[in-house]
């Protein structure tokens, strides 16, 4: 994609720039802006840390027999999994952070790899013109 960039920290920033993106225009439209940019930043903030944990679990997979690295890479995924549904439970059970934007947050990451696919895909097509 980028030379100048690599592909993980600007994933990372493609998630702080889509929950800035998020928040602004989520404080507009609910009825406790705070609550809901809180909420936000909670999801996005463990958005980047299960980036890192992927991260590290395909680093280390690579390294191992295929029959290990499936058992591993599947066991890290039922962590990061666990981790979403707690962030999602501690959100449900603390009011002064919303459920709403902590889910929106939680996506954010979904949300940045589907632009910078979307945004390659343009940039590859107009180099092929």
């Amino acid at each position: 994609m980028s030379d100048r960039i690599p592909d993980g920290k600007r994933l990372i920033i493609g998630i702080i720039i889509t929950g800035v993106i998020i928040g602004v225009i989520g404080s507009l439209i609910v009825e406790k802006p705070f609550v809901f940019i809180k909420g936000v930043l909670f999801g996005s903030i463990f958005s980047i840390l299960k980036l890192r944990l992927m991260e590290l679990s395909i680093k280390k997979s690579l390294s191992m027999p295929p029959h290990k690295a499936s058992k591993y890479a599947t066991g890290n995924y039922m962590i990061r999994y666990i981790i979403t549904g707690i962030i999602l439970l501690v959100a449900a059970l603390e009011p002064s952070i919303s459920l709403i934007g902590t889910f929106l947050g939680l996506l954010t990451m979904k949300f940045s790899v589907f632009l910078m696919f979307f945004g390659y895909n343009i940039i590859k097509n107009k180099k092929e013109v």
